[in-house]
């Protein structure tokens, strides 16, 4: 009995490999951090722009993860750094 599949030629098929980097994913994709610095400019708070991205966009992100991703993209001071504010 002859079996109807040529086992002697696979097609060769060119899959994209991602390869994932060690450790927890972000909790808010790279994709997504404009729109967070987009929401801080425009006066939202932490808590505000964790719940917009809770509701429109399906992740729920802490208000310290924003806050982390301001700094980090160095929207926010760092801790330490001189205030603004100061009235010397």
């Amino acid at each position: 009995m002859k079996n109807d599949l040529d086992v002697g030629h696979v097609p060769s098929v060119k899959v994209p490999l991602t390869i994932r980097k060690p450790g927890r994913p972000r909790a808010i994709p790279a994709e997504l951090e404009p729109v967070v610095t987009d929401l801080h400019r425009l006066g939202y708070g932490y808590r505000a722009i964790a719940r917009i991205l809770r509701e429109e966009y399906h992740i729920s992100p802490d208000f310290s993860t924003i806050k982390r991703v301001l700094k980090r993209l160095g929207i926010l001071p760092h801790h330490g750094s001189p205030s603004k504010l100061s009235t010397d």
